[in-house]
């Protein structure tokens, strides 16, 4: 590509008459001219000079000089062009009009019309150039606006969800403490195993809503023995209690902490008779151990209908086990 800042003029005319004439019109001080004699030449010249305008007769040897615009606009979409079109052109002068960026002069030739038609297209050109650059420099600012504003409303969005989980959280842990400390002045004022049972069982449905339960305490022998059965609305009965209890025990001698399972998945544990009761059952099982390794009592509690227990159940269970187990201790 030429170095200069003059705008670059293809033109474009199988006539060596006609191209002197528009090679002087267009004064070369003002103009980088190159001068195509076939629309190929054209074409080829324009790969390196890449022009700012083209000027082109309408008949060419080898196509037409909109066949030449078509070509140059594939590579330079915007480019500017000078059709000069004898009067018997007309079909080929109304597909000339219906391009954009397209002056059409007829013959013969007025040179001054030819200069002024060059002059006011260049500058059009540049002036649409110049407003096309800043288009476009917006349109880069706002699609980084737009990104960076997306960015944002994603970290908000994750901000916002990460502190409602903490909100939720938090909610959750002073819920547990709420718990455990009305919890802790009804151990205050029990009397007996029936309260000390009768107010954790009220806890937790205070805590997370119904709930069934079997607490056992060991007799003087160490054998594990129904002390209540606990339920809402109502208990279930005394056999199917036990029959969901007793299998647990052997675990819990052997790891003695709070845990949650699904009987459905130890079915082979239970008899066969209980096994359709169990489907949806959910059991949590706090053993009772006011010292390591000093086992005094058991309490089993189980939900139906596919309602397992949430970790802050679990979480509460591990509070309130010891303190109950002082309580139960203290009764004997």
């Amino acid at each position: 590509m030429p170095l200069t800042d003059k705008p670059r003029v293809l033109i474009v005319d199988d006539e060596p008459a006609l191209r002197d004439l528009l090679a002087d019109a267009l004064e070369p001080g003002l103009y980088d001219l190159r001068i195509a004699s076939s629309g190929r030449e054209a074409i080829d010249l324009a790969a390196g000079f890449r022009p700012d305008l083209v000027v082109t007769d309408l008949r060419l040897g080898d196509c037409t000089g909109l066949d030449v615009i078509d070509q140059l606009r594939q590579t330079q979409p915007n480019i500017p062009a000078v059709v000069i079109s004898g009067y018997a052109d007309t079909a080929a002068r109304r597909q000339a009009s219906r391009r954009r960026w397209v002056e059409v002069l007829d013959k013969p030739l007025n040179i001054d019309r030819l200069r002024e038609a060059v002059s006011q297209e260049l500058a059009r050109h540049g002036h649409d150039g110049r407003l096309r650059r800043r288009v476009d420099r917006l349109r880069q600012v706002a699609r980084t606006i737009n990104a960076k504003r997306k960015t944002l409303q994603s970290q908000l969005d994750t901000t916002c969800e990460q502190l409602t989980r903490g909100y939720r959280q938090l909610n959750r842990q002073m819920s547990v403490q709420k718990t455990l400390l009305a919890y802790q002045q009804e151990l205050i004022a029990a009397r007996n195993d029936d309260d000390v049972f009768r107010a954790l069982f009220a806890a937790f449905v205070q805590q997370s809503g119904p709930i069934f339960g079997v607490a056992m305490v060991c007799d003087s022998d160490a054998e594990l023995q129904l002390a209540g059965r606990f339920g809402v609305p109502r208990p279930d009965g005394q056999p199917f209690c036990l029959a969901l209890a007793r299998p647990v025990v052997e675990d819990v001698l052997v790891d003695p902490t709070s845990r949650h399972f699904e009987p459905i998945d130890r079915i082979d544990r239970y008899d066969e008779k209980l096994h359709r009761y169990l489907v949806g059952v959910s059991v949590l099982t706090i053993p009772l151990l006011p010292n390591p390794g000093q086992l005094i009592g058991l309490v089993v509690l189980y939900r139906k209908g596919e309602q397992p227990f949430t970790p802050e159940d679990i979480a509460l269970a591990d509070r309130i086990a010891k303190p109950t187990a002082i309580a139960v201790q203290k009764n004997e």
